[in-house]
């Protein structure tokens, strides 16, 4: 992802949807993303996230994200969004009782105006709640504690994520809680149960980057079984490295409560 400076485009500006009115802080992304369609070929989107309150209540914080065609579409009579927009869109309302996601407070898919980048382009604004905490990126430099609770529900809700970097994931120290804060790449297989989602911890923990080194991905149809293999996986060997040289030690059944 790019480096941006604090004032973005939209800093300092308020937007009024029908679900708000917002005031837009500082910007903390901007990345440059091409997608493709069957029927439209490829286009080119602009990718802002940035820090929101809203107007008439300033402590209700919100993460606003745009998402905005710069390039027409290959095939010049599509003016379709891309599919991209709605997945994530979806996937944030589809995941409003899931406690590891923010949740989806509005969103709102407009034609750009003549004065705008790309006339008569699309642009999307994604809005959903500003979870507390900070992203795993600098996930080496927590305490054990923190690290062995940096768990989530996320697969008991059916989602793959396709994209599964550190920079993904807020972490709440204060609140034990884990948040997965980039829905554009996750999928849902509604086929899953919560029985086959029962993965290697070891296996999550290394495709996100939090770990090192390879490990089998079992697949575990009990929870209580899970534990007792990487008890005596424990017991048998050295833990896991963290990224970073940091060791990581894993939360046992029953610890820390």
């Amino acid at each position: 992802m790019d480096s941006t400076p604090e004032q973005g485009p939209l800093s300092g500006r308020d937007i009024n949807f029908d679900f708000g009115t917002w005031e837009i802080g500082k910007i903390i992304s901007r990345k440059y993303r091409e997608q493709e369609d069957p029927q439209g070929g490829s286009t080119l989107e602009c990718h802002e996230v940035y820090e929101a309150s809203a107007k008439d209540h300033p402590s209700k914080q919100a993460i606003i994200k745009t998402k905005k065609q710069i390039a027409d579409w290959d095939d010049s009579d599509y003016d379709e969004p891309s599919e991209e927009i709605h997945r994530e869109i979806n996937n944030l309302s589809d995941l409003e009782d899931c406690r590891a996601t923010p949740k989806l407070l509005g969103s709102v898919i407009y034609t750009q105006r003549p004065d705008e980048e790309l006339p008569a382009g699309y642009v999307a604004y994604i809005v959903m709640e500003k979870v507390p905490g900070e992203d795993l990126e600098n996930f080496d430099t927590f305490t054990r504690e923190e690290q062995d609770h940096a768990l989530w529900e996320f697969g008991s809700y059916h989602y793959t994520h396709w994209d599964p970097r550190r920079e993904n994931i807020v972490w709440g120290p204060s609140s034990g809680q884990c948040f997965i804060v980039d829905l554009e790449d996750a999928e849902k297989f509604p086929s899953l149960t919560k029985r086959d989602t029962c993965l290697d911890s070891f296996a999550a923990l290394e495709s996100w980057g939090l770990i090192k080194g390879l490990h089998d991905g079992k697949l575990f149809f009990e929870k209580d079984r899970l534990l007792e293999d990487l008890k005596a996986r424990l017991d048998s060997q050295e833990p896991p490295k963290m990224a970073g040289e940091l060791q990581y030690t894993i939360f046992r059944k029953g610890e820390g409560k």
